[in-house]
């Protein structure tokens, strides 16, 4: 696929990046657009998040972990529970500080398919986002 092709598809996925702290969602946001996501939705919290998931088409969620009453983990779980097939249709990447190896564990068992550590390469997070919609990445020649 030519980089032209790439950003042709990429640029119609509609993202959603929950985080409550706003330089977090504003740097996640700034890295997607440097990669050529041009639709980009945000949440400050899970309840914000839920709902934008129920009333709009999103094709990819970037979320932290640790957020005031509901964490990310929480909010994939309870919409694994309404949709068993929630993260085989919309991958979901993880984006936190939380080290812990028994969130890891959970994320993994939610088939959250990134796990990123704060801070944020946009340089790494495009590598994962190619990897899990497969796409190569482009050697920059058209």
């Amino acid at each position: 696929m030519t980089e032209t092709q790439i950003n042709r598809r990429i640029e119609h996925f509609n993202c959603l990046v929950v985080d409550d702290d706003k330089f977090a969602r504003n740097f996640t946001k700034t890295a997607l657009t440097q990669i050529g996501f041009k639709n980009i939705k945000e949440a400050a919290n899970a309840a914000e998040a839920e709902e934008l998931i129920r009333n709009t088409r999103i094709d990819i969620i970037f979320t932290d972990q640790q957020m005031p009453e509901k964490t990310g983990l929480e909010m994939i779980s309870g919409l694994l529970e309404q949709d068993s097939e929630f993260t085989d249709r919309i991958p979901v990447i993880m984006i936190t500080s939380d080290t812990r190896e028994s969130t890891v564990l959970k994320a993994k068992d939610l088939r959250i398919r990134e796990y990123i550590i704060k801070p944020l390469s946009p340089g790494m997070l495009k590598k994962r986002i190619f990897n899990i919609l497969n796409l190569a990445e482009s050697t920059g020649r058209d």
